[in-house]
């Protein structure tokens, strides 16, 4: 970085069971991992990178701090993961035992979507334009 200018870095995740969420973002929505320690994963999906940090970890990294995985409350935000056919990915996740929060919808705004949840329960849309 030069000249003050900033660029955002990987989402990082706080998950409770790095194996579960490894093999949810590697096998079934088909993330690489790229690398792995006992405390946490790095995935990428092309050219996107997202981290996976179990609790334990995040606890030692944010000193004073009491981190946790969304699982159980409120959401406060999601991630978007573009994809050429909503109802062609909504099919092949949901046979590989992914359960949707919303099913696939036009939207208003020129996308077809559709939402689901991560072990951790992170939220995740599947997007396409209308176009």
């Amino acid at each position: 970085m030069t000249n003050g200018a900033m660029s955002v870095g990987p989402p990082v995740l706080f998950i409770r069971d790095l194996q579960q969420s490894k093999t949810f973002y590697v096998d079934v929505l088909g993330f690489t991992s790229v690398h792995e320690d006992d405390t946490s994963v790095a995935i990428m999906m092309g050219e996107d990178m997202v981290l996976l940090v179990t609790v334990a970890s995040a606890t030692d990294m944010l000193m004073g701090e009491t981190p946790d995985s969304p699982r159980g409350q409120k959401p406060s935000g999601m991630f978007n993961l573009f994809v050429d056919n909503v109802d062609a990915e909504y099919d092949r996740l949901s046979m590989d035992g992914v359960e949707f929060i919303i099913a696939p919808m036009d939207r208003y705004w020129g996308r077809r979507t559709a939402h689901f949840k991560d072990p951790d329960g992170f939220i995740w849309e599947i997007s396409q334009s209308l176009e």
